[in-house]
């Protein structure tokens, strides 16, 4: 036997008196490495399709939301598999919320989705006010031209100095209101929800509204729209208030759209007081 000079595999030279052919005895080293190689890498993508696969069957089987299993699923699985749940399957998510055994008070999913909206919402704000209205004089001269007599206090140039200077705010005052946006949005939004329910007559603990507010807050990554995310935003929360409320109240019809009305009412008057 003699090792191939070019490919280093060990070759039988066979005698030809003898009629013995020529064989390969053993492969080249580094071919066989590489084969193995291969076929362990192979190995390995079947076990991570394995474990999606169980991942996902732990997800709907598991009686709590996927962002209570963040711990075995992950944070990016977790968040996207929450916010498309809550988004396109709210009947069932709120079910999987209101019969998990250990609910977190305040899910950091609604800190994050609600701080993203209040990043998009003030993006947007700021930007088009600040377009439109580059200095105090442009923004005096355009109210004017709306007419003060059905507002006089349009008229007054301290009270639009004001508004001009809280749409031009600093930028620390800004971090602040960016911040504190997002908690305030979620407790105010579920002491309306708990609220709306106690005066329908149910007994829903307030632990279940604050989830229920903190992940409703997902609607507000439509805010990365201008202008009609806000609106996108608004409805598609008022659905899931109406449809959650079914489930975790057990409302007829009837209730839900009570508690609908109510809700909408509470948002629209904390909204127009500059609290949420």
């Amino acid at each position: 036997m003699t090792a191939c000079p070019k490919c280093g595999a060990l070759v039988f030279i066979g005698d030809p008196m003898k009629d013995e052919e020529n064989s390969v005895v053993d492969r080249n080293p580094k071919d066989k490495e590489q084969e193995t190689a291969a076929q362990n890498e192979k190995i390995n993508e079947n076990i991570k399709k394995i474990t999606v696969v169980l991942k996902k069957i732990k997800v709907l089987a598991s009686p709590g939301t996927p962002w209570d299993l963040i711990s075995d699923i992950g944070f990016a699985d977790a968040f996207f598999l929450t916010t498309k749940e809550v988004l396109f399957q709210p009947v069932q998510f709120f079910q999987k919320m209101k019969s998990c055994a250990k609910p977190s008070f305040l899910p950091l999913y609604g800190i994050i989705a609600a701080l993203a909206a209040s990043l998009f919402q003030t993006f947007w704000a700021l930007k088009f006010f600040q377009t439109s209205f580059p200095d105090f004089a442009s923004f005096k001269a355009a109210v004017s031209s709306l007419g003060t007599e059905t507002l006089p206090i349009l008229g007054d140039e301290k009270a639009l100095q004001a508004v001009f200077d809280m749409m031009n705010p600093e930028p620390s005052m800004l971090l602040f209101q960016i911040l504190l946006s997002p908690f305030m949005s979620i407790v105010f939004t579920a002491f309306i929800l708990h609220t709306g329910s106690t005066l329908l007559g149910s007994r829903t603990r307030l632990v279940h509204f604050y989830r229920m507010s903190s992940f409703i807050m997902a609607t507000g990554l439509f805010n990365i729209i201008p202008l009609l995310g806000n609106f996108i935003s608004f409805c598609w929360r008022a659905v899931l208030v109406y449809k959650g409320s079914k489930v975790l109240n057990d409302f007829s019809e009837r209730q839900a759209r009570i508690f609908v009305v109510f809700y909408i009412f509470m948002q629209i008057l904390f909204i127009g007081l500059g609290m949420i």
